[in-house]
């Protein structure tokens, strides 16, 4: 019997939005509120349903991101990951995660986050990972992704395209936002 477990990031195994946190953290709390400021008009139209979560994020990556050495940009993500990961974590997902390792359950994390500032801290607690994918030309990020944002559908499109869910008897989901509802449909 083989077990998959999928898991969402951001309030759900992680309990703030870590492109926020990752945001203050590599551009400081001044600076994110300026962009914040200026990214007001199209954060509204988001929340209004008038724009994609898909195009906010590019908004939102374009502004604080395009032109950052993707370098210094992997290295952020790495110091990132070590400091606030482990203790911004939901302690009962966490545990929950844990008892699927011990019983050699195949577990990947599904988000819609950018797998640079989680990645270092994944790959030591032996998670997998899914996410939206950044355009990087020439060692600069563009502001583009490469993928789309691994939300909702996308989500079971982008498990789909990596694990044959046929191969798994059981399949565990952890997700509790709009984002997640499609992946849910994979319980079993």
């Amino acid at each position: 019997m083989k077990t998959l477990v999928l898991v969402d990031f951001d309030k759900t195994l992680y309990k703030k939005d870590s492109l926020i946190e990752f945001t203050k953290f590599y551009k400081g709390n001044f600076y994110f509120l300026i962009g914040f400021i200026s990214l007001f008009p199209t954060l509204f139209k988001w929340k209004l349903g008038m724009i994609s979560s898909e195009v906010t994020k590019q908004k939102f990556i374009t502004y604080f991101f395009k032109g950052e050495d993707y370098d210094l940009f992997i290295e952020k993500g790495k110091t990132f990951s070590n400091k606030n990961i482990s203790k911004n974590l939901n302690t009962t997902i966490w545990k929950q995660i844990k008892n699927h390792q011990e019983n050699n359950d195949e577990v990947y994390i599904v988000t819609a986050s950018f797998s640079e500032w989680i990645l270092d801290w994944s790959n030591k607690n032996s998670i997998n990972i899914i996410s939206t994918k950044l355009e990087v030309i020439n060692n600069k990020i563009t502001g583009n992704f490469t993928s789309k944002n691994c939300n909702g559908i996308e989500k079971v499109n982008r498990i789909k395209e990596k694990i044959v869910l046929e191969n798994y008897t059981k399949i565990y989901v952890y997700g509790n936002g709009k984002g997640d509802l499609e992946m849910l449909q994979l319980r079993k």
